[in-house]
């Protein structure tokens, strides 16, 4: 049987979560940099909840196809390539709107021009800086909880763990496994 975790439906729908989740993202971290003060930074997080809520939509819906809903594992790859997806695309995103908000992103600028009201320890010089801050944001704690949320809805989502079959990741024929366990 063919894995169809690589095939173009599955690779277009990786990519349509993964645009939502970033798009949904973007809007908090936005008004992040709209308002420019450090109080906000509570923005990012709001982001990254909603960011979690769209990938476990889409881990929602795989437990009920009939193949990913079967094996655990290809949905838990389905779930974690959607949350790369998405990573990469937030990251291109926050790179356009630092570039919008500040256009001389490196250039050494005013501290307080960049975040206002910021503690000595994080105040960046530069705003490829921030951007650089976003972005780990983006990265870090998106995956961490995406992958969380991809583990748990993987394998407890699932109704009944014990017809779990493993999933098939290269293409194996019936002579080859009899060889193998002559072997």
């Amino acid at each position: 049987m063919k894995n169809p975790l690589y095939n173009s439906r599955h690779i277009w729908e990786y990519f349509l979560f993964g645009l939502l989740a970033a798009i949904v993202y973007m809007g908090p971290v936005i008004l992040f940099l709209i308002y420019n003060r450090y109080e906000n930074f509570y923005y990012l997080y709001i982001g990254n909840a909603l960011f979690t809520g769209v990938i476990t939509w889409h881990a929602y819906q795989l437990l009920y196809r009939p193949y990913d809903g079967k094996r655990a594992v290809t949905m838990l790859i389905a779930g974690l390539l959607t949350v790369l997806t998405g990573i990469l695309i937030c990251c291109l995103f926050i790179w356009i709107a630092t570039f919008i908000f500040s256009p001389y992103l490196f250039t050494v600028t005013a501290t307080s021009n960049i975040v206002q009201n910021a503690p000595a320890t994080i105040q960046p010089n530069m705003p490829a800086q921030l951007s650089f801050m976003l972005m780990l944001n983006a990265i870090v704690v998106n995956f961490c909880i995406g992958a969380f949320v991809s583990v748990i809805m993987s394998y407890a989502g699932k109704r009944d763990q014990t017809k779990d079959k493993p999933a098939p990741l290269n293409e194996r024929t019936p002579s080859t496994e009899k060889t193998n366990q002559n072997n």
